[in-house]
């Protein structure tokens, strides 16, 4: 009879998952033009701990010319997860993967993750694809799997690509962090982190899923038809599939033709945070939203956050812009400021976008989830996270 390995619940199931141990426990599928390397630090891009929320060994996985490609079998009852528990909780099962390209050359990227049966015959799947220009920043990829078949006993995650120029060496896709976890509810505790305010990961930023309109927001352009509202996500997915804590109201913005973009000022000081505490500590700040096209549209999307003194001049900033064919999947854009400078006492929240075929109308991207949490380790606390969800 099976026992569930408690242990193992919220962990990361993927083995060697930060390239740590070269291509230990990942069976190679395509090992085309000079295969895949290790970096233990990225070689031609930012490191990937300037947009992971923990700081860890930034390895990664670097392809070739050559179609390079990899995957991991996960046997969920050798992990701790029994028959009984997949098939009458059906947890959601949760994936994710970070990738970029060189400064100096375009990759090809993609991922597939699979959930089996017994037979390891295919029950449910997702796909996604990518090319970027030379240049691009770290991206998060991330899936939920929600009410799928009875039956899984395996998940397939398989991964790679290679680059655009054809060129010699290793100038393809760069992979980091993959992960697979299934999320079963555990009791609730007071371990982890608290906000400076006390209250636990406090989402400082007002109507942050569109609820209440652009409300506690500063429209500073609105071109086209303007920003408009949508209840449920006109020509994308709903955004409940790749983000379950969102809010069961939740809405999104969408924009139009014309660049749109809204912002939002936020007084560290009004929200509890007191200015020495901040630069005392220097806790992580953490950003993160999401974003989408339409299916029959592409669009373009912008985000810039700046921490600001007294006098409202930029101690640090980040700034992310991406591009995007007309698809159904939503991306969450994600930073975390860590060693900023002293005296942050405002933090200026900007972001927005539009369509790339100049359709009148709402055709531009789409926005939700917005979120900044100042977030300091609790002294009292003795657990320590797994793993980056």
């Amino acid at each position: 009879m099976a026992s569930h390995k408690k242990q193992d619940y919220g962990k990361n199931l993927l083995r060697n998952n930060n390239a740590l141990k070269g291509l230990e426990h990942w069976e190679i599928l395509e090992q085309g033009g000079d295969g895949f390397q290790v970096e233990e630090s990225p070689q031609g891009s930012k490191p990937i701990s300037d947009f992971i929320k923990h700081k860890r060994d930034g390895s990664c996985w670097a392809t070739s010319h050559g179609l390079c490609e990899k995957r991991q079998i996960v046997d969920l009852k050798e992990a701790g997860y029994d028959d009984a528990l997949m098939d009458e909780k059906k947890p959601p099962i949760r994936v994710r993967e970070w990738y970029c390209s060189r400064s100096d050359c375009g990759c090809e990227y993609h991922v597939c993750v699979r959930l089996l049966n017994a037979e390891k015959e295919e029950l449910d799947k997702w796909e996604f694809t990518d090319t970027k220009d030379a240049g691009s920043d770290w991206i998060k990829v991330k899936k939920i799997f929600i009410d799928y078949p009875t039956g899984v006993r395996y998940i397939e995650f398989k991964h790679g690509g290679k680059d655009t120029q054809c060129w010699a060496g290793h100038f393809g896709v760069k992979l980091a962090m993959p992960g697979v976890f299934v999320d079963v509810k555990k009791k609730s505790t007071s371990r982890g982190k608290r906000s400076a305010s006390g209250k636990s990961d406090r989402n400082l930023i007002k109507n942050t899923c569109a609820c209440d309109g652009c409300d506690f927001w500063e429209v500073t352009e609105n071109g086209g038809d303007g920003f408009a509202v949508e209840d449920e996500p006109q020509g994308s997915a709903p955004i409940k599939k790749f983000d379950t804590n969102l809010p069961e109201d939740a809405k999104c913005w969408t924009t139009s033709y014309g660049m749109c973009k809204k912002k939002v000022l936020i007084d560290l000081n009004a929200e509890g945070l007191d200015g020495n505490l901040i630069d005392e500590k220097r806790p992580n700040i953490q950003i993160s939203e999401w974003y989408a096209s339409r299916n029959d549209c592409g669009c373009e999307y912008n985000i810039k956050v700046g921490l600001l003194n007294d006098s409202k001049e930029e101690v640090d900033k980040w700034e992310f812009s991406d591009t995007k064919e007309p698809g159904t999947d939503w991306y969450q854009a994600s930073h975390t400021f860590s060693d900023y400078g002293p005296g942050v006492r405002f933090i200026e929240y900007t972001h927005g976008g539009k369509d790339t075929k100049c359709w009148a109308g709402h055709y531009g991207v789409k926005i939700t989830g917005s979120s900044v949490v100042v977030a300091i380790e609790d002294k009292s606390s003795t657990s320590s996270s797994s793993d980056e969800d």
